[in-house]
């Protein structure tokens, strides 16, 4: 049976959102708990399809929502993560886990429905069906976006920040290249001290003298630069020897 994980400390909080997730999931088993170690018992017994974790626990725990996570990632790589905190601080520190959302508190009832029924819905159609890319979390002062991954054609560093760049949207970020880069996953690469680039959106390469190489893609007027040392690696991925 399908189930739902849900870790939360503060008693009427998790009482909320297990009434929200009860009335949003009705075919999933719903387990909540207070306590980390009975929430990684639920995930090797159940294998959980989704797991909701408040991230800032009780101080009497030894983890946290995102140690609780990394130790359930690692009994069930498909369980898709939802993390529920107060403090917008702890995005990046998420990313290892590549989570599902983010919800802030105080809890925005509609967007945890939205979350829920978006998830469930992917889990549980058939499987023929591609599946809704996973998103990064993008953290930038006080403002928190969610992008799908496959949405972005690359990132570029300007200043101290970086820009993530789709084909409707243009992102800063505070996170470094080197963040960005541990990050995403293996489809991304780094082609230039200042550049990270999604090697499927690659639309054309093209020497430009000076030992570089422009990155085009395709509907965007905005290009990326790669080094020489990095082409030779990318032709060899992409056309082996």
């Amino acid at each position: 049976m399908n189930s739902i994980l849900i870790l939360e400390d503060e008693h009427y909080t998790r009482r909320l959102i297990r009434k929200i997730v009860s009335e949003s999931a009705p075919d999933f088993q719903i387990f909540d708990t207070a306590e980390c170690s009975e929430a990684i018992e639920f995930a090797k017994e159940h294998l959980p399809d989704i797991a909701l974790l408040d991230i800032e626990l009780d101080t009497n725990e030894e983890m946290n929502g995102l140690d609780i996570a990394k130790i359930i990632n690692t009994i069930s790589s498909n369980t898709k993560f939802v993390f529920i905190t107060g403090y917008p601080q702890y995005a990046i520190s998420s990313f290892s886990v590549h989570p599902y959302d983010y919800i802030l508190k105080p809890l925005d009832i509609k967007k945890i429905v939205e979350t829920i029924v978006t998830l469930t819905n992917r889990i549980q159609k058939p499987i023929h069906v591609k599946e809704e890319t996973d998103k990064i979390i993008i953290h930038n002062g006080n403002e928190i976006s969610f992008v799908a991954l496959d949405s972005i054609l690359f990132i570029e560093k300007q200043g101290r920040n970086s820009l993530i760049y789709t084909r409707e949207n243009i992102y800063s970020s505070q996170q470094t290249l080197n963040e960005l880069e541990q990050a995403l996953p293996e489809y991304f690469m780094r082609v230039h001290k200042s550049f990270i680039v999604n090697k499927n959106k690659i639309h054309k390469i093209r020497e430009v003298g000076n030992r570089s190489y422009e990155i085009s893609f395709l509907k965007m007027n905005k290009v990326a630069y790669m080094s020489r040392y990095k082409f030779e690696e990318l032709k060899e991925k992409i056309i082996p020897s």
